[in-house]
């Protein structure tokens, strides 16, 4: 019984993360852009996010994005990113294809032990490599953001030495 239990929870708890990398890679929320603090942005309606697939910004209450749809002039990261997550999608849709045939409920035919445990084994590495790239990519990205930080802040201090400040 807890055996069953343990695998229809891990069942669950992999389907949920699967719709989670979904519904992560269709959103424009990866990088938040804002002048000053994020609480004074939110006040003033000048909050601006940054996704794989369209940039966006909230002004005086509309919110506008604009398609990110000319692949060529996309930086490597977004591509990187959009691969990857691509990728973590569509390897999801198999391996919980295979859990589903593992579940203790469900037989197929007169298969032995073995023939599940070999699905369950390949389900796991599937399931695996999908957490890889969401997490290699969800790096990149926010490697990237911080590069472009630390860039702008050297700069601008250079910038302002150059000004005499």
């Amino acid at each position: 019984m807890v055996a069953t239990c343990l695998q229809v929870v891990g069942f669950v708890t992999s389907f949920v993360g699967w719709i989670g990398v979904i519904v992560t890679t269709s959103t424009n929320d990866w990088v938040v852009t804002c002048g000053y603090t994020i609480p004074t942005c939110r006040k003033l309606d000048e909050l601006g996010s940054k996704g794989l697939w369209a940039d966006c910004v909230m002004a005086t209450g509309l919110y506008h994005c604009k398609p990110l749809v000319d692949i060529l002039i996309l930086p490597g990261y977004v591509q990187a990113c959009r691969a990857l997550m691509i990728a973590a999608s569509v390897l999801g849709l198999p391996a919980i294809l295979l859990l589903l045939t593992v579940l203790p409920c469900i037989r197929m035919g007169q298969e032995p032990g073995v023939a599940k445990y070999r699905r369950a084994q390949l389900a796991g590495v599937l399931l695996i490599l999908l957490g890889c790239q969401l997490l290699w990519a969800k790096t990149e990205s926010s490697l990237h953001s911080q590069h472009l930080v630390q860039f702008k802040q050297k700069y601008l201090e250079d910038f302002s030495y150059l000004q005499g400040d």
